[in-house]
């Protein structure tokens, strides 16, 4: 019985590890992908690094799972925590930033390519160093502090996705086209300016939603949601779904700080209160 036990507890424990796994697995090969692509000379076109991007997006789906698999088996250990960092620094910090020079910024000046790179790496790097430094409390558990390294890298890889789908053949307007139909140098030029976007978030502190908690107010929003954009994908591509939904997901956490802070200006001192801050 003991032993029956002691198996079970261990096979909680690396499960949520080998999620981690996972995720570092799909950062890595989408790395070396786009590498692979840029390097040979013969990716010229963004289609040519959808898969990468793909990856990407798979490596955020087993980082949003084993969290949830660590809480739910009561497997939370330091090493689990210090290789999802590590895995969540390749996957969302190198990855997106190796896609988004080899095929979203050639167009662009060497040196805004490589500031643009640069500060979006550096901020992801403080942005993790600060999730896991700081203490969540209170609010902590429906907040994030600061945009999640994991959804800026998404929005990149959506942003690919979206400019590398063509149009349904025969498709009446708006139907299976793609919402980026800009000429390469201002694709490229929007991409930086991008990029320096999401590093601004992402070292701010603004709170963005979490969803940690499946209650009934996020379940209503959820599920509004996943309606909304169903629907949505009868007219639009995949690529162009997925970009709108990061995108509303990066417009709720701004809408909701600003708001806040004219509440609070209309607010007398004694009322104004402070929102907890998330890691």
């Amino acid at each position: 019985m003991a032993k029956a036990a002691r198996r079970t507890q261990v096979g909680a424990y690396w499960l949520p590890n080998l999620l981690t796994t996972f995720n570092l697995v799909c950062g890595i090969l989408a790395t070396l992908l786009a590498i692979e692509n840029y390097s040979s000379g013969q990716a010229t076109r963004l289609e040519d690094y959808a898969v990468s991007a793909w990856l990407l997006l798979a490596a955020m789906l087993f980082d949003f799972l084993d969290g949830k698999v660590a809480r739910w088996t009561n497997a939370v250990s330091d090493f689990g925590v210090k290789i999802d960092s590590l895995s969540d620094f390749v996957s969302f910090g190198i990855g997106p930033v190796v896609i988004a020079y080899t095929a979203l910024l050639p167009a662009t000046s060497p040196a805004i390519q490589i500031g643009a790179c640069f500060l979006f790496l550096l901020a992801g790097a403080f942005r993790l160093a600060r999730f896991n430094t700081e203490c969540e409390t209170g609010g902590g558990q429906q907040y994030f502090c600061g945009l999640p390294i994991p959804a800026a890298s998404a929005l990149i890889c959506t942003v690919v996705l979206m400019s590398s789908e063509p149009a349904w053949a025969g498709a009446p307007p708006l139907v299976g086209q793609s919402l980026s139909p800009l000429p390469p140098a201002m694709a490229s030029t929007l991409s930086a300016f991008l990029l320096v976007a999401l590093a601004g978030l992402m070292m701010s502190r603004i709170p963005f939603p979490a969803f940690k908690r499946f209650n009934r107010r996020n379940l209503i929003i959820l599920g509004g949601a996943a309606i909304f954009f169903g629907v949505l994908s009868l007219l639009l591509a995949l690529g162009n779904i997925l970009f709108l939904i990061m995108s509303l997901y990066v417009f709720i956490g701004l809408y909701q700080y600003f708001l806040d802070r004219v509440i609070r200006q209309h607010q007398p001192p004694r009322q104004r209160g402070k929102r907890p801050s998330a890691g």
